[in-house]
């Protein structure tokens, strides 16, 4: 299977083109825009890297059982999200086995599922509702919720529609964090369904440089998922960052009504030129642009990196994250330029 593209900069490319890349702002992985805290970074220098740590990170997996409130032995500490999903399909997949996913969706499902020697099958959702259904039934559903690229959200009894139809359902949720007013998905967790929800830590806390997921499972899948990772599956850096970013989650959640308040401005923004938005509830927005790989390259010049949406399939969207309030005015400058080209 082909490599999946991913956002984030490429130093090499703006190099090639010219362009400094500390001049452009990345807008393309999905980053909450004030940073990490302050906090995670004081971890990091101060962290205890002359002694191994928890094998199991038991310290953040005992932290996270508490933000979750939800026994420490249903949380497994996985270095980064992406991590994650590999260990998930690989320990619950059977060789074989048929695999639900929901295109156009994070390209690392499809690539897992194949490592696991299962059969994605594929149930592709259209613009601009992008509504994921299932009609058939399936060994495991992968489902992102909100989902990455269309931001497009699903209430809790359109998941358990879908978790109906599969063995076992495995729930990417990333973004839940950006959603107003978001279902628990640790719910389903809690009253034991047959159900895996996926965590980052990378996108809430800006921290992509430091690789921390988690994984939440009930006890009989939970056991089936710790046998296939090895020890030490994340530092003494990542887990010292991990609990100084549970601690400021206060702090970043006060900050979402703003970040959602900027996400509509883009929307209203894309839609006063005549391109067509998804119905975003993350910290991204997906839009219709035309030519999308020209747009990215124009938008680079401008000093803004957004992901060109041709690897999921659409070759004439672009997804934007929302920035900063600093940053709103320059951009949506940016974005009127390269529409009107």
């Amino acid at each position: 299977m082909s490599e999946v593209l991913h956002g984030g900069l490429d130093d090499r490319e703006l190099r090639t083109l010219g362009i400094d890349p500390a001049s452009v702002l990345d807008l393309s992985a999905n980053l909450h825009p004030d940073g990490p805290p302050p906090a995670v970074i004081e971890a990091l220098r101060t962290a205890n890297v002359s002694r191994y740590p928890s094998p199991d990170a038991a310290p953040l997996r005992e932290a996270l059982g508490a933000l979750h409130e939800i026994d420490p032995r249903c949380v497994i500490v996985t270095p980064g999200a992406s991590a994650a999903i590999y260990l998930v399909l690989s320990a619950l997949a059977a060789r074989g086995d048929r695999c639900a996913i929901f295109p156009p969706t994070f390209g690392e499902y499809a690539r897992a599922i194949a490592a696991a020697g299962a059969v994605a099958v594929p149930s592709a959702t259209k613009p601009p509702l992008f509504t994921p259904a299932l009609s058939e039934d399936v060994d495991l559903a992968v489902l992102c919720n909100p989902n990455n690229p269309t931001g497009r959200y699903l209430a809790r009894p359109a998941v358990e529609a879908i978790a109906a139809r599969a063995r076992v359902l495995v729930l990417d949720a990333a973004y839940e964090w950006a959603v107003e007013d978001a279902w628990d998905s640790t719910e389903l967790v809690r009253d034991g369904a047959p159900a895996v929800v996926i965590h980052s830590m990378t996108k809430l806390f800006a921290m992509p440089g430091l690789r921390v997921g988690y994984v939440l499972a009930p006890p009989s899948l939970a056991n089936r998922i710790r046998l296939r990772q090895p020890p030490w599956p994340v530092g003494a850096p990542e887990i010292a960052a991990g609990l100084a970013a549970i601690e400021a989650i206060e702090e970043r959640r006060h900050a979402l009504p703003d970040l959602q308040r900027r996400r509509g401005m883009l929307e209203t923004r894309f839609a006063a030129l005549g391109c067509r938005t998804t119905t975003s509830a993350a910290n991204f927005v997906l839009n219709e642009v035309g030519d999308a790989p020209a747009f990215r390259s124009a938008m680079l010049s401008h000093g803004f990196a957004v992901r060109d949406a041709t690897s999921f399939g659409l070759p004439a969207w672009v997804r934007i994250a929302v920035p900063s309030e600093a940053h709103l005015l320059r951009l949506n400058a940016a974005i009127e330029a390269c529409v009107r080209r």
